[in-house]
């Protein structure tokens, strides 16, 4: 997130941001948009509203693990049979999605009985030691005040986001753990959107009130999750401040975002909502990686002792993220996963003619795109509809020492070869500290009449400042916010290369250049950038 905000900051400095057509964003990259968003597209006041000091989940921990270490361990183990959870290791299960709304519920309905002066012992712990173990395994607080105060803080604060979860259950609407994920995410920023009554945070109501939006002087937002109905990966689905939907073959259909939520049944609407399209439950959708590191904890758990195993099952099933339900894959399971984003009802249910794992069901599974290694949201932007002629691209992916290595960008490549959409990542670089022009030759698309768009590829290194912080680190002092900051500018200017920054103009310009009907010659000047710059 932080680095990327550098990176947009220096690319509006340039006077490009505005010229954009779409932004698009999945996992930190989603909480860059919704500070846009929120912030009217005012890229200035990008991270005011911010609070990076305070922790996004109180009492849960920081740790420091690398995104491809979760991905890789979760995919082990959820294709491991032998992890299954064993009746000795029990404790009790939530087994269904409304036994886990419940759960919650009773839990925090019991707060309100706890005395002023009471202390949390064996006697009263039942349904609160579960939570309190989740935050204070170790009982590490030495006074007994110390030890209430501040377990109440924290039982407040999840109560807050409980509450707040609150009136979409009353509507009748499954809930999820990205729910709670996404009010946590709005709860994080200094003004709470929430408690303000003339305040709608619907992500197209937001958009399309905006001054800016409406002149068409700022990209249009796209945030991208991928879907995990039946064993599918890499589908993609977007949200646009106007639909909701999948450019990929499998459906290629879309449902206007403000009635996302509503009942369609064959393509004909039952039952029509408003607000479903929650711009925080958008961005956690959009950044659920979370699910992978609960897969992550009980691997480690697993090498535990049996009492230790049998505690962290316990509290993972208060939300509805037990090993049980964490590594239950049956396709013939009615139970709905409460551990991915639930989007129920499914708005292409029953479609016609489109009978598929993406259809069948009343419900859609969404989850961060990162989970199928594809943290780069470029496919849903070199679609021939956009007509785009350059894309930008920031990777921060944990490939090497928390940096990216190029690794990702090459399968996103891969899968596009398997659409007819040819890019190759250069064998030649020696360094992924400079950009890198990929597609400079003018090459059209199989069967249309237009270019592939230039693809300037930025992969987050170290410009004077280290910047591969873990992905799961979430608070931020100001140095380290400024020190971010300045990385993702460097990343963007080539630490401030004027020699490149003049090359831009020949980049962006050379997909029109392409397309007249009597090609021009290109400066010298031009040729030279083309030269040192461009791999393809």
């Amino acid at each position: 997130m932080l680095v990327g905000t550098g990176f947009i900051s220096e690319m509006n400095d340039y006077g490009l941001f505005e010229y954009s057509d779409y932004i698009a964003g999945l996992s930190g990259g989603s909480w860059i948009l919704m500070d846009l968003v929120v912030q009217n597209f005012e890229v200035k006041s990008l991270l005011q509203e911010w609070d990076l000091e305070e922790d996004l989940l109180l009492g849960i921990p920081e740790f420091d693990i690398s995104e491809e270490e979760i991905v890789t361990n979760a995919k082990k183990e959820y294709n491991d049979n032998d992890l299954k959870m064993k009746k000795r290791q029990g404790g009790s299960l939530i087994t269904s999605s409304s036994n886990f709304y419940e759960q919650i519920e009773e839990i925090m309905n019991s707060i309100e009985e706890i005395p002023e002066d009471c202390m949390i012992t064996k006697r009263n712990l039942n349904p609160l030691a579960r939570l309190k173990k989740i935050f204070f395994p170790n009982n590490t607080f030495t006074g007994t005040d110390a030890k209430i105060e501040t377990f109440k803080t924290v039982l407040d604060f999840y109560k807050s986001l409980h509450l707040k979860i609150k009136p979409k259950k009353m509507e009748g609407f499954q809930i999820s753990f990205t729910d709670y994920w996404g009010k946590a995410i709005v709860q994080r920023l200094k003004k709470n959107f929430d408690d303000d009554p003339n305040h709608s945070f619907s992500f197209s109501k937001l958009v399309n009130s905006s001054k800016k939006f409406k002149e068409c002087s700022v990209p249009i937002p796209i945030f991208v999750a991928n879907c995990k109905n039946g064993l599918l990966s890499n589908v993609i689905f977007e949200f646009t401040p106007f639909e909701f939907g999948s450019w990929e073959n499998i459906l290629r259909l879309f449902v206007k975002l403000p009635y996302l939520g509503s009942k369609i049944v064959s393509g004909k609407a039952e039952k029509c909502i408003n607000n479903f399209d929650d711009l925080g439950f958008i961005t956690a959708t959009s950044s659920s990686i979370f699910n992978n590191v609960l897969i992550f904890i009980w691997n480690l758990a697993s090498q535990s002792s049996r009492e230790a195993m049998k505690a962290l099952n316990m509290v993972m099933g208060i939300f509805g993220l037990g090993k049980e339900e964490i590594f239950s894959i049956s396709k013939d399971s009615s139970r709905l996963e409460t551990d991915y984003a639930v989007y129920q009802p499914n708005p292409f249910y029953l479609y016609p003619e489109k009978d598929n794992v993406l259809t069948n069901k009343n419900h859609l599974y969404l989850v961060d795109g990162g989970e199928d290694g594809e943290n780069i949201p470029l496919r849903t932007l070199v679609i021939p509809e956009r007509e785009l002629d350059v894309i930008f691209v920031l990777d921060s992916s944990s490939d090497i020492d928390n940096y990216p290595n190029g690794s990702k960008l090459k399968r996103i490549f891969e899968k596009l070869d398997e659409e007819n959409v040819h890019y190759q990542f250069p064998n030649n670089v020696k360094t992924l500290t400079h950009p890198i022009v990929i597609g400079c030759n003018a090459t059209k698309r199989t069967g249309h009449d237009s270019f592939l768009p230039i693809i300037i590829y930025h992969a987050n290194a170290n410009h004077g400042n280290a910047s591969n912080t873990s992905t799961f680190k979430i608070t931020y002092n100001q140095s380290e916010v400024s020190s971010m900051l300045l990385t993702g500018r460097g990343v963007f200017s080539n630490d401030y290369d004027l020699y490149y920054k003049n090359c831009l103009g020949c980049i962006l310009t050379k997909r029109t250049m392409d397309r007249l009907p009597r090609k021009k010659k290109f400066s010298p000047f031009c040729l030279q950038c083309f030269k040192d710059y461009c791999y393809s």
